[in-house]
Parts: structure tokens; sequence; C-alpha cells
């Protein structure tokens, strides 16, 4: 072991990183720029992908080698130190930036650049500030490579330098974050691999930590080679292995769910097979193949985002108004620039109910708004729409002004169907529904609540509460919600749909479970009850690593996965290709 190890110090070496670091920083900016030029969907940005992380990781190498070979007792070595620890402090500011910009640009009716700027500004100076400052150091390395008195480390002298007040304020605040940070990430990693799934707490931390895999990789690195600056390297050796060790662990358990892609990929393309048909991927034709996504994950799309799709937008339409309930609701619709009968949906519809356990939760920002967009532009008429909710709230979320009230999943159906009946009266002619192919969506609670709707109306016998008007073509739960008694009531039927209306005709179903969420095993139940009933259209994409929610950052893994195999399976519903 010994001996490799030697080798391996023989081999990585500041020279022989800086050189090709260099190359592959400026490389990754030249391409981020075509990226967001062109952005046209090829396998390319897969390959970039897998490329900038390569860079990352060699960055972070780099600046770990100088913090071990530089004379710090130098002007210019001094200087040099300085700029990797404003590097791997950069990191970890950027990071939050590309996430915070691309979220905020996802959550925006507005397409126009300049009603985004701030939020593109936030993702451009994040990814390409680190790659920058990465080739400004590697520079710095080669052009100082030859200077002896740079890589003489003398550890006499650094030990009795004696260093300013300011300077140990600045390294016991750094000492302070890595260590508060490496405790986050400990336990993170711990939720993440041993948590029970109903443990309430590392359910909200799936939610809030799990989408951002690489995010926290990158952050968890960079602050375990900040603590190992800090660190003597002449002295304690075994505390700085202990840090090196341990930061490795974590930074390579938060990592799993990245990691996990190749077997989603796997699962993926397994399971949509068996429900849908080994060939359905010759029944889509070449024409609306252009307006898909070419493969279902790429890294350079998690930091760099994707354009928002442009489509017309009506927002705020009324379409249920009641004084006794104290309520009034109503819808955003996403639809097409141009004839829907041109593009792959055809001017289906798309019914998209939010989440937020039946007592919390909005249409708009609240409810993938870029995924609506996303489908409009390929043909759909989509439509975010409100319903009551039932008072209280759910944890830290409330429940929003003017929407709350007594509201039972009775009410809420009744409110959803209120809304269906509507659907073929002249207030919707503007946008030519076709509404001989309507598909049903939503997340968490509402999950449960399109799956409810969509059986209900496919049964045939609640023409009362939802009008005889629509055709079931597809349903599309993600991880839906198992409504428990003690937080909303409702009729058994009405709570459970899925144990009295699946039968052999029930229309396919896709959906979309993390298996860290409580709620997989309402998504099993689904299944099996297909299954139960000899009807194999329905599929579950699985994602490991992964809790509730997780596709609320559009750029995510969990998201991108997610629009893949959904454009495909709203095609081959459309279109008959299932049979």
């Amino acid at each position: 072991m010994s001996e490799i190890f030697k080798k391996l110090q023989a081999i990585i070496t500041i020279k022989n990183l800086s050189y090709p670091l260099l190359i592959f920083n400026l490389i990754s900016i030249v391409f981020g720029i075509l990226y967001i030029t062109f952005q046209i969907s090829t396998i390319l940005w897969n390959i970039f992908g897998i490329f900038l992380l390569i860079t990352f990781i060699g960055n972070f190498l780099l600046v770990y080698l100088n913090t071990v070979k530089l004379n710090k007792t130098v002007k210019l070595g001094k200087r040099i130190n300085y700029l990797c620890y404003f590097y791997l402090i950069f990191v970890n500011l950027s990071v939050i930036l590309i996430l915070l910009g691309n979220f905020l640009i996802s959550i925006n009716y507005s397409n126009l650049i300049i009603n985004n700027i701030w939020n593109y500004f936030f993702v451009f100076f994040g990814f390409f500030g680190d790659l920058f400052i990465g080739s400004i150091i590697s520079y710095l390395d080669i052009k100082n490579l030859k200077k002896r008195e740079l890589w003489n480390l003398n550890s006499s002298k650094i030990a009795n330098n004696k260093k300013r007040i300011f300077k140990k304020i600045i390294k016991v605040f750094l000492g302070f974050f890595s260590l508060m940070t490496l405790i986050l990430g400990i336990f993170i990693g711990y939720s993440l691999l041993f948590s029970p799934i109903t443990d309430f707490t590392s359910w909200w931390i799936g939610i809030i930590f799990y989408p951002f895999s690489l995010s926290l990789f990158l952050i968890m690195l960079s602050t375990t080679i900040i603590f190992l600056k800090l660190i003597n390297p002449t002295k304690r050796s075994y505390l700085r292995y202990s840090i090196a060790i341990i930061g490795l662990i974590v930074s390579t358990i938060v990592l799993l769910p990245f990691l996990s892609t190749p077997w989603v990929s796997f699962q993926a393309e397994r399971n949509f097979s068996d429900a849908f048909g080994q060939d359905w991927n010759l029944k889509i034709d070449s024409a609306s193949k252009k307006y898909f996504m070419k493969t279902p994950f790429t890294v350079t799309e998690y930091f760099l985002g994707n354009h928002p799709k442009d489509c017309n937008i009506d927002i705020d339409e009324v379409f249920y108004s009641n004084s006794s309930e104290g309520l009034t609701l109503a819808f955003d619709v996403y639809y097409p620039k141009v004839s829907g009968s041109s593009l792959p949906g055809n001017n289906s519809v798309i019914i998209n109910i939010h989440g937020g356990a039946w007592v919390a939760g909005d249409k708009g920002p609240m409810n993938m708004l870029q995924v609506n967009k996303y489908f409009a532009t390929q043909g759909y008429v989509v439509f975010d729409i409100q319903y009551g909710l039932k008072e209280g709230g759910f944890g830290i979320i409330s429940t929003p002004e003017g929407m709350g009230g007594n509201f039972s999943i009775d009410d809420q159906l009744r409110h959803i169907g209120n809304f269906t009946k509507q659907l073929n009266t002249t207030q919707f002619s503007k946008y030519n529904p076709n509404l001989n192919s309507v598909f049903i969506t939503g997340n968490s609670a509402g999950g449960h609540l399109s799956l409810a709707t969509a059986l209900l109306i496919n049964s045939g016998n609640y023409s009362n509460l939802f009008g005889s008007h629509l055709k079931i073509k597809g349903i599309i739960p993600l991880y839906p919600g198992d409504p428990p008694e003690s937080m909303i009531e409702g009729r058994d039927e009405f709570r459970n749909p899925e144990n009295y209306f699946i039968d052999e005709n029930t229309p396919p179903c896709l959906l979309f479970q993390g298996n860290k969420d409580f709620c997989l095993l309402e998504t099993k139940h689904i299944k099996n009850q297909y299954n139960i009933a000899g009807n194999n259209n329905c599929c579950i994409v699985w994602f490991p690593f992964q809790g509730h929610a997780n596709d609320l950052y559009f750029s995510g893994h969990f998201n991108q996965y997610k629009l893949y195999y959904m454009e495909r399976f709203l095609y081959l519903c459309v279109h008959n290709k299932i049979q």
C-alpha cells in the first residue's frame, strides 16, 4: 500500500496537474458559453458535464497540493495561498448562487431576460467564477514552477511566524464554519443511509437537501480542504488524516443521489418498457422526437439550467366563487403560441393539481411553473388550478390567505370537478382544448387528488361532480400522498380511490417516487392495485436516495428524468400507442 501511495505522490504533482487544469478550466468556460448560447439538446452536454466534474475535482486537488507545497513565508506564496482560500470560500458561495438563480428563474412567469437579469447573473457569476479562479491558480502555478524559493517549505519559519489578530479571527471563523458544515454533512449522510422513511425529521431533510447532491458534494469537499489548510502541515498529522478521511466519506455519501443515476436510467427504461411495450420508442415519430430531451440527465443542465420555454400564459382566471364558503378559486393556463395540432401534444389538456398536504400550497410559482411552460411548447394546454384547503397549515408551511376553510377531500374534489365542468364552455374555447385527450397530474397531496379525479371521471359514476365531456388518456401522480384521517376528512372511495376504481380499463399511469420518502408505500399500493386488476399499464420510475418533492429544483436530476419520461408517456397516450 505504501508503494502505491508513493507512486501516486510521484504522479499527482503540481506540475502534472496545473498544465491540464489550465486547459480544462478554459475549455469548460468556452463550452459553458456555447451551452448558454445554443442549449441544443445533445449527448455532448452529458460528456461535457462529466468533464466539468473532473475539472472541479482537479481544482480542489491542486489547491490542496498548494497548501502542502507552498512556502508561505515569501510574499508570492502568501498571495497564492490566500487565493486558494478565496477559491474554496467562493465555491461554497457560488454553489448557492447557482442553485438560487436557477430556482428563481424556474418560478418566474416571465421569460424576459430583463425580468430575470439578477437570477441569470447569480448562475453565470457562480459558474464561470469558479472556472476563472481555477484558471488563475493553474496559471500562477505554471508561471512560478521554477521558483525554488516558492516551493521550499521552511517549517520553522512558519511555526515561528507570528499571526496577526485579524488572521486569527478569520481562521477561527473558517474553522467554525468548516466544523459546522461537516457536522451538517454527517447528519445528512446519516439520514440518507440509516434513517427510516417514517422519520419526520429525515423526511424534511430529504426535501431540503437530497435534490442538491452535486452541490453538497462540492461544498463538503471544499470545506474539508479549508479545514486541512487551517492545520499546520508539519504538526497534528493524526488530526489532518482524520479530517481528510471524514471529509471524503461525507462527500461521497452526499453524492450518492447523483451516483445512483445510472441505476435510475436502467430501471426506468426497464419499467417503462415492461408497462408500455418493448418497442415504445419506435412508436414515436421523428418529427415529434425533435421536441424531446435527447438524454434523461445531464450535469451541464444541473449547473447552467434550462432556458424557460416560450408560451402564452393567462394568469388568475377565476373559475369558482362561493360567498358562503368565503372562497374564490382561479387557474393559470399555459398554451402554445402556434397551433397545437402541429405539435406532439395536439392540444391535449393537462390539469396540474398542486401539493401541500391538503392544507397548503398554491398554483403558479409554487407548482412547477416551468414544467407547465415546457409542455405548453409541445402542444399541450396546461391548466394550473387552485382548490379549497383545509385550514391549519402543515408544520412551518401555512395555509395561503383566502384559500382555507373547513374543507374535506370531498370538497376539494368538488372544487376540482367544478373546474372540469367548465372546460367545454365558451370561456375556454380560446385555448382550443382537446377534451378527448385529458391528463391529470399533481404532486404529493396533488398526486392523490389527481389520481382520485382521473379515476372518478373515468368510472363514469360521478358525472354530477365532474361532468361527462372529458376523456382521461393518462394519469401522472408524482410521489402521491395517502391522506391521514387525523389531518383531513372525506369519503373512503375519495380518500383511497385506488381501492375502488382501478380495473383493466383504467387509463395508463406513470408515477415518480423517491425511495427515501414514506409516500413510496402509497405508490407501491397503486401499482399493486393495477397488477391485481390485470392492468399492466402502470409504471413507476424510482429514485434511490431521493426524498419527497425532490423535483422542486427544475434542473435537478429528479426533474430531468421526470420530463424525459413524462413527455414520452404523454405522446404515447395522445397518439394511442399504448395497448
